[in-house]
């Protein structure tokens, strides 16, 4: 059996998916986990920590130290932080050279260097010969039996965007769109519902009528999956760059544990894991996105065969799988054998 932490950046979704649910899934594997944005009181009786995204310069002093005392590392990162998406003024900001230098060299240090993909481990390998691995995201299997109603019959259709501030600039892609489809005439109506963004932002973008709704920022990771569950059909562009590219399909993962059809950017990480028509649509042309909205919107028999193909293929992605990746990364050989 291990001790182990995982010491997170902050609370936020990211977190959620690198941190609380790794430790979870570790202590039902019979390790003694914990995890939180500061290390515990008694961090030296701990065998390994997790630090995600360490780079800030006091959390880096810090990591140095945990070395020092001959604690196991692993540095996670589950973002491009080497190709920050310049339209992101605030993020282009905060990961100058200084920060970017931090983490190269925390990075180093590190036992092992973990993240949620292929493609954004290839970039990590130019920056350090320490060994990448690469460890999905999951989420626990109880999502897999959320009941969904595919008809929508007495009730309008909920079309669903679901983001931040930091990945608002995605939705422009999809605006014409959805705004045409929040005034289509099929019995019932349609309605557009953004979550992670409030009112201001949504008409800053041309998203206008009463027919569209702006959840804003839901803290909490259940609630947040508690809204995008009403979902009936589910949107998700992105741009075609470097940062999006090396991100992990999690819209994806969220939609089909859920059984939402999807409708995505056809770009990696999403062309890897939709096959289009059966699994979810792909977008290569702007346009198609109200086409696919439309076919969705008018063929309850097809949100059905597509969402439920999808969960279908989700079993893979529960933690009570993802599990043993994590605890392969983390756990040293000779306390998974204790």
């Amino acid at each position: 059996m291990a001790r182990v932490h995982f010491w997170s950046a902050d609370m936020a979704g990211s977190a959620h998916y690198r941190a609380v649910l790794p430790a979870m899934a570790l202590s039902w594997l019979g390790h003694e986990v914990s995890h939180g944005v500061r290390l515990p009181p008694n961090w030296a009786s701990y065998d390994t920590f997790v630090g995600c995204r360490v780079a800030q310069r006091d959390p880096s002093l810090m990591w140095h130290k945990l070395k020092d005392e001959g604690k196991r590392l692993i540095l996670d990162l589950d973002d491009d932080y080497f190709h920050i998406d310049p339209t992101n003024a605030h993020a282009a900001r905060v990961w100058d050279v200084e920060m970017l230098g931090r983490l190269a060299a925390n990075m180093q240090i590190a036992d092992l260097v973990t993240c949620c993909s292929e493609p954004l481990a290839e970039t990590l390998r130019q920056y350090t010969d320490v060994e990448v691995r690469v460890v999905p995201n999951g989420l626990p299997a109880q999502y897999l039996g959320t009941p969904r109603d595919y008809e929508a019959a007495d009730r309008p259709l909920y079309v669903g965007w679901a983001g931040t501030s930091s990945t608002v600039a995605e939705l422009p892609e999809a605006v014409r769109a959805l705004n045409r489809i929040s005034q289509y005439g099929r019995a019932g109506g349609v309605q557009v519902r953004l979550v992670g963004i409030g009112p201001d932002q949504a008409m800053g973008l041309g998203l206008r009528g009463r027919q569209i709704g702006a959840l804003g920022w839901v803290e909490r990771f259940e609630h947040y999956l508690h809204a995008v569950s009403e979902f009936d059909v589910w949107v998700a562009p992105y741009r075609d760059i470097g940062f999006n590219r090396a991100k992990f399909a999690t819209k994806h993962l969220e939609a089909s544990m859920l059984g939402i059809p999807l409708i995505a950017s056809d770009i990696e990480p999403y062309r890897a894991v939709i096959r289009h028509g059966e699994t979810g649509f792909l977008v290569k042309r702007e346009h198609e996105w109200g086409k696919y909205l439309k076919q969705l919107a008018d063929d309850p028999g097809l949100r059905r065969r597509v969402g439920m193909a999808a969960r279908a293929e989700a079993s893979g992605s529960i933690m009570q799988a993802v599990n043993v990746h994590w605890q392969n990364a983390v756990v040293a050989p000779a306390e998974v054998a204790a």
